[in-house]
C-alpha cells in the first residue's frame, strides 16, 4: 500500500538523519568550540528534525517538488550539460564548481534572508540557536523547503541537466557539508579561511557581536562573501557565542511552527500604524 511505503520511507530517512547527527555529535565531543551545551538543546532540535522531514515529505508529495520540473518543461531545454569525466580529477573540478554556482544561489537567499523583514520572520529561527551544533543544520522552519525550491534548486535545475544518480550524490555532500559548518568543533582552516568555509566561519556567521552581524553569507566558499562585501575574517581562537541580540531561543515545537506568522502579522500591523499616521 502506498501510505505503508511513504511511512516506511520517512522513517528510514529520519533514521539515516539520526544516525549521520549521532556521528558528528561523537567528534564534536572530541574538541568542542562551546563546552557543555544544555543536551536538552540537542534533544529539541532532534524532534524538530522529524516535525520539518515530516512537514517537508507532505509538501512534497501534494507537488511541490514537481513544480521544478513543470517550470523547466515550460521554459524549455536551457539547460548546460556537463560533459561524462574522464578522470577522477575532472569529477573533482566538476563537484566543485557545481557548488561554487548553488554557493552563488545560496549566498543571494540566505542575504536576503537577513536584510528583507518578510524572510527574516522566516529565518529568524534558525538563528536562534543558542548551542549551535551539528543538529543545528535542520533547525529551520519548514516553511524553508518551498524557499530553498524557488530560490536554489529552480534556478539550478534551469541551468543543469543532472540525472538522477549524480543529483542525488550532490544532495547527500551538501547535507554532509551543512552538518560539518555547523559542528560545535573548534576547527577553523587559518590562512585558508578565504578559501573554504569552516566551522569557525559559520559560527562567526551565527554570532550576534556587532562586528560579525550579517557576515559570511557563503557555506561552501567564501569567494562570495569576498566579492560583495560581506567576509569577516575569522581570527585564531575566535570561536563567539551565538544566537539573536534579543537572547530568544523559540526551543519549543508550537513556537517554532508559529513563529513566522507572528512576525508576518507583527509587520502588518507596523504598517499599517504607519499608514495611519
Amino acid at each position: 500500500m502506498e501510505w505503508m511505503d511513504a511511512i516506511f520511507s520517512f522513517m528510514e530517512y529520519v533514521l539515516k538523519g539520526m544516525l549521520m547527527y549521532g556521528v558528528f555529535i561523537v567528534i564534536e565531543r572530541v574538541r568542542p568550540a562551546e563546552p557543555n551545551q544544555p543536551f536538552r538543546h540537542i534533544i529539541f532540535n532532534l524532534k524538530w528534525y522529524v516535525v520539518y522531514i515530516l512537514l517537508a515529505l507532505g509538501m512534497n508529495a501534494l507537488g511541490l517538488a514537481t513544480l521544478v520540473g513543470l517550470t523547466r518543461s515550460w521554459l524549455g531545454g536551457a539547460y548546460i550539460n556537463f560533459p561524462a569525466p574522464r578522470n577522477w580529477i575532472e569529477t573533482i573540478i566538476g563537484i566543485i564548481i557545481y557548488f561554487l554556482i548553488v554557493d552563488f544561489f545560496y549566498y543571494w537567499f540566505h542575504r536576503l534572508q537577513h536584510t528583507n523583514s518578510f524572510l527574516w520572520g522566516q529565518h529568524k529561527f534558525h538563528h536562534s540557536e543558542e548551542s549551535l551544533n551539528v543538529t543545528s543544520s535542520r533547525r529551520v522552519h519548514w516553511l524553508e523547503e518551498p524557499l530553498i525550491l524557488f530560490f536554489i534548486v529552480l534556478p539550478m535545475n534551469l541551468l543543469f541537466n543532472l540525472q538522477p544518480i549524480a543529483a542525488g550524490l550532490l544532495a547527500f555532500i551538501e547535507i554532509l557539508w551543512l552538518q560539518f559548518i555547523h559542528m560545535n568543533l573548534r576547527l577553523g582552516f587559518g590562512v585558508f579561511s578565504t578559501i573554504i568555509v569552516s566551522p569557525q566561519y559559520h559560527r562567526i556567521h551565527h554570532s550576534f557581536q556587532p562586528q560579525h552581524i550579517n557576515k559570511n553569507y557563503a557555506v561552501f566558499f567564501p569567494i562570495w562573501d569576498i566579492v560583495f562585501g560581506s567576509y569577516c575574517h575569522p581570527h585564531p581562537g575566535e570561536f563567539p557565542a551565538t544566537g539573536l541580540t534579543t537572547k530568544e531561543n523559540y526551543n519549543h515545537l508550537w513556537e517554532a511552527s508559529i513563529l513566522p506568522f507572528r512576525e508576518w502579522w507583527k509587520l502588518i500591523k507596523i504598517n499599517r500604524s504607519c499608514r495611519v499616521r
